[in-house]
């Protein structure tokens, strides 16, 4: 059966609508690379595999020390209680602090339960 003109465009401002919150659900093919888009409109209802979708939206940390983590080696600028704005190199992540080298050479030692902020440069 063929859409009239009308229709599709209508089917299309929805889909485009619905892409704009974009949901996707786990199910048993999430283990193997793959996301379940489920499309429900009036008299018409999909099922779509979306191979990766998980990668276009990445995970985000759950953690302060998880960013941080994934910041090692790159340039940081982290605010605390004492210093607004500490910057340099993200050396390394600690139990319980980070270590930040600064373009002078000098280390800063920083307890993660003091940072209040965390941007990348």
């Amino acid at each position: 059966m063929a859409l009239s003109s009308e229709k599709r465009a209508e089917l299309l401002r929805r889909l485009n609508a619905l892409s704009q919150n974009l949901i996707n659900t786990p199910d048993a093919s999430t283990s193997s690379g793959t996301d379940l888009l489920d499309l429900n409109l009036p008299g018409l209802s999909l099922d779509i595999d979306l191979p990766n979708l998980g990668s276009l939206f990445p995970s985000t940390p759950n953690s302060i020390r998880s960013l941080l983590s994934s910041l090692v080696g790159k340039q940081v600028l982290l605010a605390t209680p004492y210093d607004s704005q500490l910057s340099g190199t993200l050396l390394a992540v600690e139990s319980d602090y980070v270590v930040l080298v600064e373009t002078d050479g000098s280390l800063n030692y920083v307890n993660i339960s003091k940072i209040e902020a965390v941007t990348a440069l």
